[in-house]
């Protein structure tokens, strides 16, 4: 019997849409007792890779005290213009943090690349990488399933961490229900750059460049004034937010200020000098 379990499917879907139906169902079908396993569903904006890996590391890094496995999945062919023959993709690949939570996720662009410094264990997952155009429906819950219930017979050869493609500090990672973007830059970063909290700034993001202020928290500056704030995610290095201060949802948030930026988009933060 698996002891209870907490699933997170991170997925490039649309909100309740058929696929994660589609999923949970084949999920349902392969785990040894499905009723000791909470699955839980996040939806990504599609083909955003680095947004699946954002929030992969946000749940993989939370205080939980049941066991905890993540399915990421966001596989866009952006690099791959020719043919796909049997509707080849992506590998699925398999890491253990050091806190002991499990990630299954396809081996997109940044899709362990939040986690990359608390990898314990990273390897192949053994699965067909074509002859389906739906593998995260037909081949990859049997796996993930199996991983669940404790079966590593699905697991293949052992993979260097090093690899692991790690998000640079200057990208739009993800944009909130509330319109604030958050960003792959930490405090760390910001502080590294010479930043201090109160120092004027020009954000030049998708085109389009406002001035802001450095803030510890999004709500300590007045309204209307773009703040690049510590934001809430990241734990004990938080990531760093684009927040514009908003009273009513009808006015214009960060996310309409750059007009709406893709995951991925990077972004550029220089001192606004002085009169």
């Amino acid at each position: 019997m698996v002891r209870e379990a907490l699933l997170h499917l991170v997925c490039d879907y649309a909100p309740d849409g058929l696929e994660f139906a589609e999923i949970k169902t084949r999920l349902h079908h392969h785990l040894g007792e499905p009723s000791a396993v909470l699955i839980h569903q996040t939806a990504t904006p599609p083909l955003d890779t680095i947004a699946v890996g954002f929030v992969t590391a946000q749940l993989a890094l939370a205080p939980v005290a049941a066991r905890t496995v993540i399915f990421g999945n966001s596989a866009p062919r952006r690099d791959r213009h020719e043919m796909a023959t049997e509707n080849r993709g992506r590998r699925l690949q398999y890491a253990r943090l050091r806190n002991d939570v499990e990630i299954v996720s396809v081996s997109s662009e940044f899709a362990f690349g939040f986690v990359k410094g608390e990898v314990a264990e990273y390897r192949e997952v053994i699965s067909p990488d074509a002859g389906s155009q739906f593998r995260s429906r037909d081949f990859f819950p049997r796996r993930v399933a199996a991983i669940v219930d404790g079966d590593r017979s699905v697991l293949g050869a052992e993979l260097d961490p090093a690899t692991i493609e790690a998000a640079p500090p200057n990208l739009v990672a993800w944009t909130d229900g509330f319109g604030n973007i958050k960003t792959s830059m930490r405090r760390s970063h910001l502080r590294a750059a010479g930043y201090e909290t109160e120092d004027r700034v020009l954000v030049t993001l998708n085109g389009v460049t406002l001035p802001g202020v450095v803030a510890d928290g999004g709500f300590t500056v007045e309204r209307g004034m773009l703040a690049v704030s510590i934001g809430s995610s990241g734990y004990d290095d938080p990531f760093v937010e684009l927040f514009l201060r908003v009273h009513h949802m009808s006015e214009k948030t960060a996310a309409v200020r750059f007009d709406f930026p893709d995951g991925g988009t990077p972004f550029e933060i220089r001192r606004l000098e002085k009169p």
